[in-house]
């Protein structure tokens, strides 16, 4: 019966027992130099680790890059996820953004963004403890707009600011007689503060202005669209 057993003189490979070619100084199979054939070459044995040990420094660098590409984090109360400064706050699926890059605009919304959504999914111990970085990066846009006055005081109350929010609705009134978003937040403020009598006029004044105010088609009403519509139809209500 004949056999295909190498001859005794066969080489084999040391690291992965691959029969060798007479001549060869590596093997054809893993690259492993031949043990003898290759003058300074690793010794038998170290082939092994280096051929899987230089793969893993290289995964482990690239892990180094990512981590460090992935900005800061902020730990958040109550279970809340711990907040990548530079990630959406509230916009599901935005990409992860270093928060040195971003402007002082976008860096705002971001964090105004975060408390609002945070305080609509009844975590309250959350957005009150973001609400100092989102108050503090609206006040860094200074001078403010009756936009980001509204921003302001909505973040305020989440926070407990109820004279805050109130003093930023009496600003943008001042500032811009029959402003929705002023009797917006005015309404909230008084509600806030256990006088929802006030709250309801302020809402009743929203209602009679809001033909008007709409005509102008300020942006800040198209973005808080919701708002002002909430707070016309509890004005609309029929009283008990």
């Amino acid at each position: 019966m004949t056999t295909n057993t190498p001859p005794a003189s066969a080489k084999f490979c040391s690291e992965c027992a691959t029969p060798l070619n007479p001549n060869a100084k590596f093997c054809h199979n893993c690259a492993a130099p031949v043990e003898g054939s290759v003058p300074g070459a690793a010794a038998p044995g170290m082939w092994g680790a280096l051929r899987w040990g230089v793969p893993a420094l290289a995964v482990l660098a690239l892990a180094a890059v990512i981590y460090a590409r992935s900005g800061a984090t902020v730990a958040a109360p109550d279970g809340a996820t711990a907040m990548p400064l530079g990630a959406a706050g509230g916009l599901g699926g935005a990409k992860s953004m270093d928060i040195g890059s971003m402007s002082p605009e976008e860096r705002a919304d971001r964090l105004f963004n975060r408390v609002m959504r945070l305080w609509g999914e009844g975590r309250a111990d959350s957005a009150a403890f973001f609400a100092p970085m989102a108050m503090g990066a609206i006040e860094a846009l200074a001078p403010l707009n009756a936009h980001r006055r509204y921003d302001m005081g909505l973040v305020a109350l989440v926070g407990g600011d109820v004279k805050k929010a109130a003093a930023e609705a009496d600003t943008i009134l001042a500032r811009s007689p029959n402003h929705l978003l002023g009797y917006v937040l005015a309404a909230r403020a008084a509600e806030a503060s256990g006088s929802a009598a006030k709250a309801q006029q302020f809402r009743e004044k929203l209602v009679a202005a809001e033909k008007a105010e709409r005509a102008k088609a300020l942006p800040e009403y198209t973005d808080h669209d919701a708002d002002i519509k909430a707070a016309a139809g509890q004005a609309k209500k029929p009283k008990a």
